[in-house]
């Protein structure tokens, strides 16, 4: 289809923001506001812990060991399941492979009681892989919507739609656990563990239309027809030559490394502000759920607004004053209760930082998108899967690690300043301009 330079296709926008719309369930009730927090309160003990090798080990840590240990298996799958996805021409098909079974496993989470902390963290772990997998190929889709001059325009109306459905879902969740009359159901009818449920049924239903939408893409003929075990190694082949390809390209690197760090700061503070809230603060789930809900809002409005201006002035300026902002407001965290009011701030800190999160999210993924040859969305997005993952692995272990050795988790969340800090100077010596010489680079192998 030929398009203008800046022409999207309004139908095939809607469908990739639909995916964000259904997956910011998991991403919210589940890793962000109520399994989290129960998990660590309830499942896993809370302050008191649960015993591991001889040691009674903290609720949160075993929560940020937990999810560090899930992303571990992202990091080691991510680039072979994308050169897979590519050389099969199949990204749609993969993404369907890893949705329905994360959808199921969501589910099961609503099954996991008091003390299951072994067998709820065996399913969080797989549906957590499951959720980061299919995310995977989703984002590689993100070329097909429209030009690369629009990708940060796209990139943050996706995210935008995103935050407004998981939004909606707390709206959804706060009303099973304070006013299901309102629902038509009778009062305790719901708790916490249904809204682990719904969020399986929000993620099946609202990925229908994406599925619809970007069919032709599983009807593609596969770039290799070729058996299996032969796919399998030469996918692994690709992904040995991309790493070499990658080596050579040192400014694209500088933004891996710079991405890694600061993104490890971000991915720690989402898995562990609500239990901070919660074992700090005494924040009931009701009240979380409103903090988030703050926090979309915010995110949504910043998705929009720094989208665009990344794509009229700098994705990398924009996307620096992110990390710089978040690096400001995650030291007031550690300080929170300076002005005297612990709670007042916490909720000022979520709306601000909820602004930049939009942002940083927006701005990476479109920055990245700039560099990636055509064909090879999947294979490269399964590398920048990487360094997302890679980020849940180490940030969330070290912050789990400082919440055992002080028994504080303020220090532990003054650590997380250290990843922005260090990730905004990395990311400050990237340059933009030498982006299309390294793509032209990319795309000989």
């Amino acid at each position: 289809m030929n398009r203008s330079p800046l022409q999207v296709d309004r139908g095939r926008l809607f469908g990739y923001s639909m995916y964000d719309f259904a997956n910011s369930a998991f991403a919210t009730t589940i890793l962000a506001v109520l399994f989290n927090q129960y998990f660590a309160r309830v499942v896993a003990g809370g302050a008191t812990g649960v015993p591991i090798a001889g040691r009674m080990v903290p609720g949160a840590t075993v929560w940020s060991w937990l999810v560090s240990l899930s992303m571990a298996l992202v990091v080691l799958t991510g680039p072979l399941l994308g050169a897979l996805a590519d050389r099969s021409s199949g990204r749609l098909r993969f993404l369907i492979a890893f949705w329905l079974p994360g959808c199921i496993l969501t589910a099961l989470l609503a099954t996991v009681g008091e003390g299951e902390w072994v067998r709820g963290g065996l399913l969080f772990g797989l549906a957590y892989f499951a959720f980061s997998a299919s995310s995977i190929f989703y984002n590689a889709l993100l070329p097909e919507v429209g030009p690369r001059e629009a990708l940060g325009r796209i990139s943050g109306i996706a995210w935008g739609v995103g935050y407004v459905g998981g939004a909606l879902l707390l709206v959804l969740n706060l009303l099973m656990l304070q006013s299901p009359q309102k629902l038509g159901f009778p009062e305790g009818t719901f708790g916490v563990q249904e809204c682990f449920v719904s969020v399986a049924i929000w993620w099946f239903v609202f990925s229908l239309p994406t599925l619809w939408i970007f069919r032709y893409e599983a009807l593609r003929p596969r770039r290799i027809v070729e058996p299996l075990g032969s796919l399998f190694r030469a996918s692994l082949a690709e992904v040995r030559g991309t790493a070499r390809s990658l080596a050579r390209q040192r400014n694209l690197l500088r933004f891996f490394f710079a991405y890694l760090v600061y993104n490890d700061g971000v991915q720690t503070v989402v898995a562990m502000a609500s239990i901070f809230g919660a074992e700090e603060l005494g924040m009931e789930p009701a009240s979380l759920i409103l903090f988030f809900l703050l926090i979309q809002g915010t995110a949504f409005l910043g998705s929009l607004v720094l989208g665009p201006l990344a794509d009229r002035w700098s994705h990398k300026g924009v996307l620096l004053l992110c990390v710089v902002a978040w690096a400001v407001l995650t030291t007031w965290g550690f300080a929170v209760g300076i002005f005297g009011n612990a709670l007042g701030e916490y909720w000022v800190l979520g709306g601000t930082s909820g602004l930049f999160l939009g942002g940083i999210q927006t701005c990476s993924r479109s920055l990245l998108a700039k560099w990636i040859p055509e064909g090879r969305e999947s294979e490269m997005f399964g590398f920048f899967s990487i360094m997302t993952r890679l980020a849940a692995v180490f940030g969330p272990l070290v912050y789990g690690g400082l919440v055992l050795a002080t028994g504080s988790l303020r220090w532990a969340i003054l650590s997380v300043a250290v990843f922005f800090v260090v990730g905004g100077a990395l990311l400050a010596t990237v340059r933009e301009d030498e982006i299309p010489a390294e793509q032209a680079s990319l795309a000989r192998g």
